[in-house]
């Protein structure tokens, strides 16, 4: 009997364990850290302000990662949904970082996704030139 008990509990770990990395996904808690970094940089935000604005942002960047994965095959819907989610923590970042400011985060926002896919599509082409290199500089035989 105590060794069943033990096989459940270690499956219930197991389940819990695997959905909880799913939530962030592969690189997805780094990117949060990182996203959240720079915008609390831009916003020049004071350490008592980015304590309060961190688990607020957490909460949206979930909330945006779900949405994009659920709404992925429906562009317009998925336009929508990030709207609504943007209005809806408009509000609640509000109190924590003031009007002017809450409505910036989501402008940094974008600034920092666009700089990350660009770093990506300069890693992607340096990867095709290097390749081009090496198959330029093997002797022919």
């Amino acid at each position: 009997m105590k060794r069943i008990f033990y096989i459940l509990c270690l499956l219930f770990s197991v389940g819990f364990t695997s959905f909880a990395q799913e939530d962030e996904g592969k690189d997805g808690g780094k990117i949060r850290e990182k996203m959240q970094e720079y915008i609390q940089k831009k916003l020049g935000l004071s350490k008592t302000e980015a304590e309060r604005f961190s688990p607020v942002f957490v909460e949206y960047f979930k909330e945006l990662r779900r949405a994009n994965h659920e709404y992925k095959g429906d562009k317009l819907v998925l336009r929508q949904k990030v709207a609504e989610l943007r209005i809806r923590y408009r509000d609640q970042f509000k109190p924590v970082v003031g009007e002017k400011r809450s409505n910036e985060v989501f402008v940094h926002e974008k600034e920092f996704v666009d700089e990350i896919i660009k770093i990506r599509q300069d890693r992607i082409q340096n990867r095709k030139e290097g390749r081009a290199n090496n198959k330029s500089m093997k002797p022919h035989m």
